[in-house]
């Protein structure tokens, strides 16, 4: 179902031209035009060329006398007739009430169920929410009108923060290998054995030197140093 309630219209109008709110002559005149009106401005009493020519043609001296501004719409001519004399905050209080009439429903689809007051109604709620949208209405027109700026600024945000992680990831040192450590405590301070005249150096239970009383104590690294090589059968390098 559609929503036609002036505050969903009025936001629905400022949606479309991407305004924050209507209280600017200029952006009024723009949006009344774009439906096809056109704003006369005239003078309750010292109209001349163009202007009051057309106002004799349209026979329209009374409303001219009578009121600040109304609408004109007969057959192809839409018109919206505004006292040039009143003040610009005037102008823009009833061109924006005149913009109630144009976008209500019931207007548009010339609704004779609708009275004069509702319509009445209509424009001055209308013209409230247009010139009154509320902060939360004006933070999502700001994000529609800046949306492609603010996901260049979120990316570029998530790429320093990316990489601030990576400068400032603490490093892990460099260690050197257990194994090679432990090897190497084995080799200094392992203790083998070597006979005076055997070239192998052996665990202490070895059966080459188990019964050899002249077998001496080494270290393996004075071993290797010496040119002693392991003993293939205790194997004290395994």
């Amino acid at each position: 179902m559609t929503n036609n309630s002036p505050k969903h219209i009025a936001f629905k109008e400022l949606i479309k031209h991407k305004l924050y709110s209507l209280n600017n002559y200029t952006n009024l005149q723009r949006i009344i035009e774009s439906n096809q009106f056109t704003i006369i401005e005239y003078k309750k009493h010292a109209n001349s060329g163009p202007v009051l020519e057309l106002i004799k043609k349209l026979r329209i001296e009374n409303e001219i006398e009578q009121n600040d501004s109304f609408l004109y719409l007969c057959n192809n001519l839409k018109f919206v007739f505004i006292n040039s004399e009143i003040s610009d905050e005037d102008k823009c209080s009833l061109l924006r009430h005149e913009l109630g009439h144009i976008c209500d429903p019931d207007f548009k689809n010339n609704n004779p169920q609708s009275s004069r007051i509702k319509r009445e109604e209509f424009a001055n709620q209308f013209s409230f929410h247009v010139n009154n949208p509320g902060f939360f209405f004006q933070i999502y027109v700001f994000i529609s009108r800046r949306w492609k700026m603010l996901a260049a600024i979120l990316t570029l945000a998530a790429c320093v923060l990316v990489f601030a992680f990576i400068v400032n990831s603490p490093s892990i040192p460099a260690t050197s290998p257990v194994t090679n450590d432990s090897s190497n405590r084995l080799i200094s301070e392992s203790t083998y054995y070597i006979t005076p005249t055997g070239r192998k150096y052996h665990r202490r239970h070895c059966i080459i030197i188990k019964n050899k009383s002249t077998s001496t104590e080494i270290k393996q690294s004075d071993a290797i140093n010496d040119g002693y090589k392991p003993c293939m059968i205790c194997c004290p390098e395994e």
